[in-house]
């Protein structure tokens, strides 16, 4: 994972760091992901890296229960979603792909 890792507790977007961002606009050819409503299933959620939070929108890279998933949240309104669960070698790749533009 490229973007610096930080941790926060569940809900509380961390505003004070100014880290890395996820493109404007992704590539032409980029795939998007599956986005579903986030729900809590566990109280031992970890944080291991997030984006920027400057844009209005902030992507988190959450490991839980040796499970991994990315988090979007819509600083306007709230709105919190979430790709599937997966194993770290896939979900780190899709981290990866965020920041390059290859998935939105």
């Amino acid at each position: 994972m490229d973007a610096l890792i930080r941790t926060a507790p569940r809900g509380k977007v961390m505003t004070s760091y100014h880290g890395p961002h996820v493109p404007s606009r992704p590539e032409p050819d980029a795939k998007a992901l599956s986005w579903r409503p986030g729900i809590r299933w566990t109280d031992r959620e970890r944080i291991r890296a997030h984006s920027c939070s400057c844009r209005g929108v902030v992507y988190e890279f959450v490991g839980a229960a040796g499970q991994y998933f990315i988090r979007r949240t819509t600083l306007q309104t709230g709105a919190v979603e979430e790709t599937e669960r997966m194993l770290a070698v896939r979900a780190e790749q899709m981290w990866a792909d965020l920041f390059a533009g290859r998935v939105h």
